[in-house]
């Protein structure tokens, strides 16, 4: 955990591009969005950690979103899949698609699923840059403060002195798990 940890902030202060990490942050959120034991998150997960993403901020930003967003989201993503699914318009490509064998297995004609796949979707480029934007502001104001903040204290906690040490071996390219 502190890797994962040290590798995020390592990511944020210094090393990565911007657009790759707000990517992996904004893909992050989206996949939380999503139901976890559904096949569908799964064929959405698995190809995520395979691409070169940063995958410390995909699965931190999944953890932190999986922790505060249901509160909000999960009755909204249930309104939305069961609006979206009871229109007209939507039976004809819906019968089509869970007649071929095995996309029934997706649970699209879940009603949460599908509400949490819309919401996902439509949210992903308006997450990007917001993440984008959190990112430049991160480099630009925050981390010199937080990397002084933490090596004062530091000293006098020995996580957070292990934790920083993390941060500098990280962006130094030095640690691997």
């Amino acid at each position: 955990m502190v890797l994962l940890i040290a590798r995020i902030i390592a990511a944020l202060s210094a090393y990565g591009k911007p657009g790759q990490i707000a990517l992996a942050m904004a893909f992050g959120v989206a996949l939380a969005l999503m139901p976890g034991g559904t096949l569908l998150w799964w064929l959405l997960f698995i190809p995520l950690m395979l691409v070169r993403i940063n995958q410390a901020a995909l699965l931190v930003s999944m953890a932190l979103a999986r922790l505060l967003l249901p509160w909000f989201t999960d009755a909204l993503a249930e309104r939305l899949g069961f609006f979206l699914l009871t229109r007209p318009f939507m039976t004809a490509p819906m019968t089509a698609l869970l007649g071929v064998p095995g996309l029934m297995w997706l649970r699209l004609n879940d009603s949460f699923v599908f509400g949490a796949l819309v919401l996902a979707l439509l949210s992903l480029p308006v997450l990007f840059v917001v993440f984008r934007v959190l990112v430049d502001l991160w480099r630009r104001h925050v981390a010199a403060a937080f990397r002084k903040l933490a090596g004062k204290i530091g000293s006098k906690i020995p996580w957070l002195k292990r934790l920083m040490w993390g941060v500098r071996m990280a962006s130094r390219g030095r640690m691997r798990a």
